[in-house]
């Protein structure tokens, strides 16, 4: 019996959410011995020799857009005009390569998937899987009208990545609910191994008797260094007796948004307390040097780095503006408002005065990662989907 052939298109191959898990996916649908695989990125990144152990994979390269330095030449000269026809040359010789596909599964509504589907045109009659990891910010404001209806329009099925993702799109996008399936995210929480708190405060740079409250993600906009900062502020003010240390980890220091959260802890005199460490391959380890797992995002659907730390035992405190909240109400930890920065600061404060309490929810929060955001228990949810959608299309 021929094994169906499944197409997954991705934003990139780099050591973020969304690539990360299509890794753990493709790797477990391949483990079944039941499918035919292809991975098609717009960009490269780490993560494409591990997509590579599991199926055909090719990407169209380093750049944000393909031809990237063509691509700049050209609009400096006057040439705009070419640019677009160009890089759509690029895709659709890419994605062409791929045999033809029995189920194409579009991993983000982002505008590179967006193309890179647009290229490929499947026919009518292939069935289109949508995987949604991105709330309003990347729905409205990353992604334009034509690419997002285009992506809805064509999805046979779409895949919703908390439950926060699913309530947006059903309330805020028009999506009939029985086009949807929530499927939360999930991390290898057998692979997630901090370091001892002593390692880690010292890799850091922070003292080992220090109470810490950290988190981990791009120090952009999004995710919003500055209300944890504000936070931490707030809380010594009021609580001068915990005195926290704050860690950021994740980005680049030097970079534009790494600057801005530097220069943001100066003026909030947290300065000698705030330490950034740069992006790294193993964030998890270090997740030992936290006292507090702190989610300050804007929005944010369901981070990796947030079950990350759920599962290494870390209680967590959010804005109830994404699918963390979800979790929290469930025992992981402590949601609040946005954007209310004293209530961001007296939970943080709560968890840090009391270890037992600190405890008694990490140990929730890992108990909770463990039994429904594990990757064996994701794959097996989005297999299901994957199996109904091609039997409803008859492959």
């Amino acid at each position: 019996m021929t094994r169906p052939h499944v197409v997954f298109l991705g934003h990139g191959a780099e050591l973020t959410g969304p690539p990360i898990l299509l890794g753990h996916l493709v790797a477990g649908l391949a483990a079944t011995g039941g499918y035919d695989l292809t991975v098609i990125t717009a960009r490269s990144g780490p993560l494409l020799d591990q997509y590579a152990a599991s199926a055909r994979t090719s990407s169209l390269g380093p750049s944000r857009e393909p031809f990237g330095r063509t691509s700049a030449a050209l609009r400096r000269i006057g040439a705009e005009r070419t640019v677009a026809p160009l890089q759509d040359w690029s895709r659709r010789r890419l994605t062409r390569k791929a045999p033809p596909a029995d189920l194409v599964y579009v991993n983000g509504a982002t505008p590179p998937t967006a193309d890179l589907l647009r290229a490929l045109d499947p026919p009518r009659s292939t069935p289109v899987v949508l995987h949604v990891h991105e709330l309003d910010i990347g729905l409205r404001l990353n992604l334009d009208d034509d690419r997002r209806r285009m992506l809805f329009d064509r999805a046979d099925h779409v895949i919703a990545a908390s439950g926060a993702v699913a309530r947006l799109l059903v309330g805020g996008h028009g999506l009939a609910e029985d086009r949807l399936t929530t499927c939360p995210e999930f991390v290898d929480t057998a692979a997630i191994h901090p370091l001892a708190p002593e390692a880690a405060r010292a890799t850091a740079g922070i003292p080992v008797d220090a109470l810490v409250v950290g988190s981990v993600g791009l120090p952009d906009w999004r995710k919003d260094p500055d209300h944890l900062l504000r936070a931490v502020q707030h809380l010594r003010t009021i609580h001068p007796a915990l005195d926290p240390w704050v860690l950021w980890v994740g980005g680049e220091p030097a970079s534009a948004d790494g600057r801005r959260a530097a220069d943001e802890a100066r003026r909030l005199g947290l300065a000698d307390r705030f330490r950034h460490v740069a992006h790294q391959d193993r964030p998890d380890r270090l997740l030992g040097a936290l006292d507090v797992f702190a989610l300050p995002a804007r929005e944010d659907a369901l981070p990796l780095a947030a079950l990350e730390a759920g599962a290494a035992g870390l209680p967590i405190v959010c804005f109830r503006t994404g699918g963390v909240a979800d979790l929290c109400d469930l025992g992981a930890g402590t949601t609040v408002a946005y954007p209310d920065t004293a209530a961001f600061a007296g939970a943080v404060a709560a968890l840090l005065a009391n270890p037992a309490e600190r405890a008694r929810v990490g140990a929730a929060a890992q108990a909770l990662v463990r039994s429904q955001h594990d990757s064996a228990v994701g794959v097996a949810r989005i297999q299901a989907v994957v199996d109904a959608t091609l039997e409803a299309a008859g492959r």
